[in-house]
C-alpha cells in the first residue's frame, strides 16, 4: 500500500506542479575521504523523445544565466529531463543539440556517457534504436564533463 505522501507526490508530478527528475547519464566518483575523482557513466539509457524547449539555465563555472535546450524523455514509463547549453564554449551550436536535431518526437534512442580514451573528457553518445546516429563527436566538439557539469 502506498503512503498518502507518495500518492500526493505522484499526483503533483502528473499535474506538472513539480519539476521532472533529471536523467542522470553520469555520476560523480569520490574517494573514501569524499574527494572528487571524476565521473563515470551510468550505462546505456533507452529513452523516447517527448519534446525539447528553450529554457534559462546557469553556467556552472561563471554562474551567468544562459539559454539551454531542455529535452524531455520517457525512460521506464517516467518522464525525465536533460538540459544542455545552446552554444558550446566556442559559440557554435552544442554537439548534443546538433545530434538531437536528427531525432523525431516519439523516436526511441539510447543515450550513454562515453569517456574519451586517454582523457578526462567525455561526451553523450546518441544511438537510434537499431542504428547509430553519431559515430563519435568531432574531437573539438566534445565538451569536458566534470563533477559540476549537470549538477554532479
Amino acid at each position: 500500500m502506498e503512503t498518502i505522501s507518495k500518492q500526493l507526490m505522484q499526483r503533483a508530478t502528473e499535474e506538472g506542479k513539480l519539476p521532472l527528475p533529471y536523467l542522470q547519464l553520469a555520476e560523480q566518483i569520490k574517494d573514501e575521504d569524499g574527494n572528487k575523482k571524476g565521473v563515470k557513466g551510468t550505462g546505456p539509457h533507452k529513452v523516447e523523445l517527448v519534446l525539447d524547449k528553450i529554457v534559462k539555465g546557469q553556467d556552472y563555472q561563471t554562474k551567468e544565466e544562459r539559454d539551454e535546450v531542455e529535452f524531455t524523455f520517457i525512460e521506464d514509463d517516467q518522464k525525465k529531463r536533460y538540459s544542455v547549453p545552446v552554444h558550446n564554449k566556442k559559440g557554435g551550436l552544442h554537439y548534443f543539440v546538433q545530434r538531437m536535431s536528427e531525432i523525431e518526437v516519439g523516436e526511441e534512442i539510447i543515450l550513454e556517457y562515453q569517456k574519451k580514451e586517454g582523457s578526462f573528457e567525455g561526451y553523450i553518445d546518441i544511438k537510434k534504436v537499431g542504428k547509430e546516429v553519431n559515430k563519435e563527436a568531432d574531437k573539438e566538439e566534445i565538451p569536458v564533463v566534470d563533477e559540476e557539469s549537470y549538477g554532479l
